[in-house]
């Protein structure tokens, strides 16, 4: 019989409480008790899990930085979670330009090691997102748009399959599985322990935040649509519309706009910095009330972004802080959205329900930005298929007393179905457990060769999940 090896913990041993719940706090963590979590130090360790999980047939959850927006990968009754967040060995190498990293890493591990050496892969935009959810979901962020999405830097990938042998995956070996890893979502392969990245050197970047009040939607994001997805490369702008209802707001100690473009502005030179002006020009024309411009060093930029101390980014010693009750889906936008379209996302952020009692933060829908380099790879060359959509819809409910969950989800639901005429798909890694056809939406046209790959891979579905990839269809 095989042995579990690594950090092992069982009910009752100190820790397990908090070592079995997740990023959604409002899953039913108590109801979905694991048997044991293993917290990997090394790919053995996640090999001797693997076995010890299909000799005892017991369900298997990979999990990494617990962010999962459902809660499923910590969502293991009477199964084993085999937790890789602890495996975050960083090696860079110069001349090479690659780095290979422990899958463990999460977004503010990842920037703080590569930004310490002058480089840069794209990444997300929250400091505990983990590394290896969001680079085989595909992966994007505030230099996505000038450099690739996540999973376009991927050179290799350490990987343990269901059998419990560790492989790799790139374009001579496996690569099938490496075209699968780049787009087809976590935990449905395999265990990834490590990924070698190619990297980018960075210099001095710009870091912005536009604000309007509420009145300005239409014509703040009719700018934003014609003008973030097909403005240069370096540009990355986000137009994120919080909720209208002024008692929600009224119970927020947060001052933010009701309309805020944030973003980065990653330029080949420090000459171009001088630049930033011009390219943001068609959205400081509509006539925003706050302006806020900061030119730094990438990773200082990168802190600020993720809302971290500039000056200490040590600051976050409680690894999972930042746990919220929220629900959040995503949609894609391929084309524009006319005046009557702007008119469904006001309404539905004007109807958005009273609160009974504060929640974390405002509910909101952000526009994120398509187009530049991703968009120019064909979406059939990775599992990542939404290459070509202008823009990503993002739909957050927020709340924190219990009476109000059942409202705020019908509300959210309710504003994606309404712009489901104007939108398609969804993003895998804001997963959706009310996706009728999460499959299709996730995957699209690219469905079919996953599921060869997973049948082929892992043909008697050891990695499954709620909303995992089958062996058929």
């Amino acid at each position: 019989m095989p042995e579990l090896t690594g950090r092992v913990l069982y009910p009752g041993d100190p820790g397990w409480d908090d070592a079995r719940r997740g990023f959604a706090i409002w899953a039913d963590f108590d109801a979905n008790q694991p048997k044991v979590i293993v917290f990997c130090q090394c790919a053995a360790d996640a090999s001797n899990a693997v076995r010890w999980a299909t000799a005892n047939s017991v369900p298997i959850r990979i999990r990494c930085g617990r962010h999962n927006y459902q809660g499923y990968s910590s969502l293991a009754k009477d199964g084993i979670i085999i937790d890789v967040s602890e495996m975050d060995s960083v090696q860079v190498n110069r001349n090479s330009l690659v780095a290979t990293v422990g899958a463990g890493l999460d977004m503010l591990q990842f920037y703080e090691a590569l930004g310490e050496s002058g480089f840069a892969v794209p990444g997300a935009t929250g400091p505990s997102v983990g590394l290896a959810g969001l680079t085989l979901g595909s992966g994007f962020g505030p230099t996505s748009r000038k450099w690739g999405l996540t999973c376009d830097h991927l050179v290799d990938v350490e990987i343990v399959d269901a059998n419990g042998d560790i492989i790799h995956a790139n374009e001579q070996t496996n690569p099938d599985l490496f075209w699968a890893c780049k787009g087809g979502g976590g935990g449905n392969f395999g265990v990834v322990t490590a990924f070698t990245f190619r990297v980018n050197p960075v210099g001095n970047v710009a870091v912005f935040s536009l604000g309007w009040e509420y009145d300005q939607l239409y014509p703040v994001a009719e700018a934003w649509m014609n003008w973030a997805p097909v403005v240069e490369d370096s540009m990355t702008a986000s137009l994120m519309m919080l909720a209208n209802n002024p008692k929600n707001a009224a119970m927020l100690t947060s001052s933010a706009r009701p309309i805020t473009l944030y973003g980065q502005f990653t330029p080949d030179s420090d000459q171009d910095l001088t630049r930033l002006s011009t390219v943001l020009g068609p959205m400081l024309a509509t006539g925003p009330t706050s302006v806020q411009i900061q030119v730094l060093p990438y990773l200082i930029a990168t802190r600020v972004l993720l809302g971290v101390d500039p000056s200490s980014p040590t600051w976050r010693l409680v690894t999972h802080s930042d746990t919220e009750v929220f629900k959040s889906t995503s949609s894609f936008a391929y084309q524009l959205f006319d005046a009557d379209t702007l008119k469904i996302v006001k309404k539905h952020l004007d109807d958005v329900p009273t609160l009974s009692g504060p929640p974390t933060e405002p509910s909101m829908i952000q526009f994120l930005p398509g187009g530049g380099l991703p968009s120019r790879i064909d979406p059939q060359a990775t599992a990542a298929y939404p290459r070509k959509a202008k823009f990503v819809v993002q739909y957050n409910a927020y709340w924190n007393a219990p009476e109000d969950g059942a409202k705020n989800i019908a509300w959210i639901e309710g504003f994606r179905n309404a712009l489901l005429p104007y939108t398609k798909g969804a993003y895998v890694n804001y997963n959706d457990s009310t996706l009728t056809n999460y499959l299709e939406d996730y995957y699209g046209p690219n469905l079919p060769r996953l599921v060869a790959v997973k049948k082929q891979y892992d043909p008697n579905n050891v990695f499954n999940f709620q909303q995992s990839i089958p062996t058929s269809l």
